[in-house]
């Protein structure tokens, strides 16, 4: 019995250098797969979502407070500060409006003589808009104007022979062409962006707006003296009641005809906006660099980017969890997993967190247009924008550029193994960019859109309801890994392929 102790001694003491050499020898692209934790995320995503920062609209002291937040953490992770002046700060320009407390909106209905005022909930049914002037509009009459386009090239003018001077349109977004004509598409797209609606009803002299989609939303564009707000499906199906028109079937017909159907309405609305218009302000992308090891590899670049802002106080907290705190904390987690886990990439690894995409994709443009590396350096930028429900992982990529599926298939087949689906994007960006990736891809950069897939709730879209308690953090941490791995794979590839395959 005693040899037999002896025996059983002698094996484990044999053993324990060996797990001990292993632990210490441990290969650095397995180590990333665990060097960020669920609690990491979740402890970033908190700060990043609290009313501290809040809301993280562009150019509010809410969002400056989240973006020091990210670049100390890029600092103390070892990474080199990619932006201005040996910061980790790209600074550019950025207006933006703040919206406070007080703002409302009724709508007036015809009782025989009198009108009778309907008000309604915040934020299920109206916002303020994101944009919008300060100051109040009183019992002012409205005007259905379609999509409130002007587009003689088109032969389409929703504004002709309306008169809207001084008072309140209701204006459908998007445009009215749904088809899938390349050209068409092209056509009409200009005619997509909030701004140019707004624009195109002061020209007109009209006093304010109802936009029919309940959205928060910063970016379409500042107007003088100009008084906005969004409100819901069933507040425009009550200003449409007693027309004898259903407000779906006049837009459906719109869309299928391509012809104006713009009228009066007997009712009134006041809508009164309470924010603060700051011309001067500015925004920035928080940019740290993991430099490459190999000489000749080292110039060429794999970007990671989400962007990191939301649209702020409206005039309550949009904590925007979903949009983008979760991109937000993918990028952060693959920059902590990568710069601490011993791996030395052969090519530079750039992590990016964007700064005004809420308000029209300015961040990620101004580092298109003012690139901290060459544009033709950069090999494939990975953007992740909304990923934190479901079960699912995928990605979309152009065409010609399909062998990227490759390098994300196989980090997902090794260390992830989550359903995976590969969905092909366009080889030409036609109608309005919705993503950052879209300003690079357009210079010529190959990009990968990440995404998840198989939630089974809808998370609210730019709505205080976007709340971290949404967010499914077992496949926020598979796409740190499958991000990671992916890194890692392009990283040291001897050639990156992006073409068709």
């Amino acid at each position: 019995m005693n040899k037999v102790i002896l025996s059983i001694t002698a094996l484990l003491l044999l053993n324990m250098p060996v797990k001990a050499q292993n632990a210490e020898t441990i290969n650095p692209e397995i180590k990333a797969l665990y060097t960020t934790t669920e609690t990491d995320l979740r402890d970033w995503m908190s700060y990043l979502v609290s009313p501290e920062c809040r809301g993280r609209l562009t150019g509010d002291p809410g969002f400056f407070r989240a973006v020091n937040y990210t670049a100390n953490l890029f600092k103390e992770w070892g990474l080199e500060p990619g932006g201005d002046n040996g910061t980790y700060f790209q600074n550019f320009p950025h207006p933006y409006t703040e919206v406070k407390e007080g703002g409302y909106f009724n709508l007036y209905i015809p009782v025989n003589k009198d009108w009778i005022a309907k008000d309604y909930p915040y934020p299920d049914h109206y916002m303020v808009g994101g944009t919008s002037d300060s100051g109040e509009l009183k019992k002012l009459d409205l005007v259905y104007i379609g999509y409130g386009i002007t587009a003689p090239e088109l032969n389409y003018d929703d504004y002709k022979g309306i008169d809207v001077k001084g008072k309140i349109v209701v204006c459908e977004r998007d445009v009215p062409y749904q088809g899938k004509d390349p050209k068409l598409q092209k056509s009409w797209t200009p005619y997509q962006y909030h701004n140019r609606k707004m624009t195109n009803a002061v020209e007109h002299g009209a006093a304010g707006m109802l936009y029919v989609t309940v959205t928060g939303n910063p970016n379409p564009g500042w107007n003088k003296d100009f008084i906005y707000a969004c409100i819901s499906d069933s507040v425009a199906a009550d200003i449409f009641a007693g027309t004898g028109k259903d407000h779906l079937t006049v837009k459906a017909n719109i869309d299928k005809t391509l012809k104006p159907n713009s009228f009066p309405i007997n009712k009134k609305a006041d809508i009164k906006a309470v924010t603060e218009y700051h011309p001067d302000g500015k925004g920035c992308n928080v940019i740290g660099i993991l430099r490459g090891s190999d000489p000749t590899l080292a110039p060429q670049v794999i970007v990671a980017g989400g962007h990191i802002d939301h649209i702020g106080m409206m005039p309550v907290l949009m904590p925007g969890a979903l949009d983008n705190a979760s991109g937000t904390v993918i990028v952060m987690g693959a920059a902590k997993a990568l710069a601490q886990s011993g791996y030395k990439p052969k090519r530079t690894l750039m992590f990016v967190l964007f700064g005004g995409e809420e308000t029209g994709l300015i961040g990620s443009e101004y580092l298109a247009s003012h690139p901290v590396v060459p544009n033709e350096n950069i090999k494939a930028l990975i953007n992740i924008d909304c990923l934190g429900t479901g079960y699912g992982l995928g990605a979309r990529i152009a065409p010609k550029h399909s062998t990227l599926f490759n390098y994300l298939e196989k980090a997902n087949d090794t260390y992830v193994r989550r359903p995976f689906k590969a969905v092909p994007g366009r080889d030409e960006i036609i109608t309005r960019p919705r993503t950052d990736d879209a300003n690079f891809f357009v210079k010529g950069v190959p990009t990968i859109s990440l995404f998840s897939f198989g939630a089974t709730e809808r998370t609210p879209y730019h709505h205080p309801g976007d709340v971290i308690e949404l967010i499914h953090f077992d496949i926020v941490k598979d796409a740190v890994k499958l991000l990671s791995e992916t890194m890692i794979e392009m990283g040291d590839a001897p050639e990156i392929e992006a073409t068709a395959r």
